[in-house]
């Protein structure tokens, strides 16, 4: 029992650590992380990293490393053009570390710039430079093999709801 109330101080203790972030991202930035953590996942899956080693492939830790790369290029070299909010955009809520977050309000503050227009051209650009076009094209390939598969061996697919943006 003393072992479990441990565990969840410290997960209180970790959550204090870290500020939620809403916003909002294009499907493609969101895509590129999400297949960043995916491949992270199959990584460690093969390679069995330890419990310390399975936050590298959090979708929190790419937002963690792709804002801090971010914060890193443009601390003495403003960014010139920070995205506005586009049509099709989509809502996330993620956790950031508290201290990247200070970070990102100092640096958003001396740009005149929202925070979560900040945050969007950090994604945007870790993703544009960080997750090649040929993981994103193996992901969907793992993907239409897997579908594939599932057919063949269940004999169809499951009835499974339409993803936004799709026909």
């Amino acid at each position: 029992m003393a072992a479990k109330k441990a565990s969840r101080l410290r997960a209180a203790g970790a959550r204090r650590q870290r500020t939620l972030q809403h916003q909002t991202l294009s499907p493609k930035t969101r895509h590129a992380i999400d297949t960043e953590a995916w491949f992270r996942g199959l990584l460690l899956e093969r390679y069995r990293g330890s419990d310390g080693d399975r936050r590298w492939a959090s979708k929190d830790q790419v937002h963690d490393e792709a804002i801090t790369w971010f914060l890193q290029k443009h601390a003495q070299q403003p960014l010139s053009d920070y995205p506005a909010r586009r049509t099709g955009d989509e809502d996330l809520t993620f956790w950031v570390d508290s201290k990247i977050m200070e970070r990102v309000r100092r640096l958003a503050l001396r740009e005149g710039v929202k925070v979560a227009r900040l945050i969007d051209a950090a994604l945007s650009s870790y993703a544009r430079e960080h997750v090649p076009g040929q993981l994103l094209s193996f992901r969907e390939r793992v993907q239409e093999e897997a579908a594939r598969l599932y057919a063949t061996l269940r004999g169809t697919l499951p009835s499974l709801p339409r993803r936004r943006g799709t026909s």
